[in-house]
């Protein structure tokens, strides 16, 4: 059974803010089972985790333009580009990489968690998803 805050994002979104985690999640297997790879599988892990970074600050400007934000909100909604872009330079330090991702990623998990223009349960989604997200992170230090 689905509680009511959760209903209230229409379950399409749900799935899709789910798999979300599968291609962070591919990644880390593969370096974890492939160890010869692990280079290209954190390359792959840090791409995409920098797009996804980017997203969030997609979806923060969109939301921006429909609510009438002050001007912060917007700032707020390139940094996360920002730091993917610096992240996607430090591929050559992994580790690096990672360690800039997860801080953009957490940074902006916390904003939102406190912005009034998302509902509670886009919130809640967004907090489970990215503790998953940021544990995935902390699993390239056992890889």
């Amino acid at each position: 059974m689905v509680d009511a805050t959760e209903s209230a994002l229409p379950r399409g979104m749900r799935v899709l803010g789910w798999s979300g985690v599968l291609p962070f999640a591919g990644a880390l297997l593969a370096g974890f089972l492939w160890p010869a790879w692990g280079g290209f599988a954190a390359a792959v892990f840090v791409a995409y985790g920098a797009v996804i970074l980017s997203f969030l600050g997609g979806a923060r400007w969109g939301r921006g333009l429909a609510g009438g934000v002050s001007p912060t909100r917007f700032v707020e909604a390139v940094i996360p580009s920002l730091i993917a872009f610096a992240a996607l330079l430090l591929l050559h330090t992994p580790i690096a990489a990672l360690a800039l991702l997860a801080a953009g990623f957490a940074i902006w998990l916390a904003i939102d968690l406190r912005d009034p223009l998302w509902s509670p349960a886009y919130r809640r989604m967004r907090l489970g998803i990215s503790v998953v997200v940021l544990v995935l992170h902390a699993g390239w230090l056992l890889v």
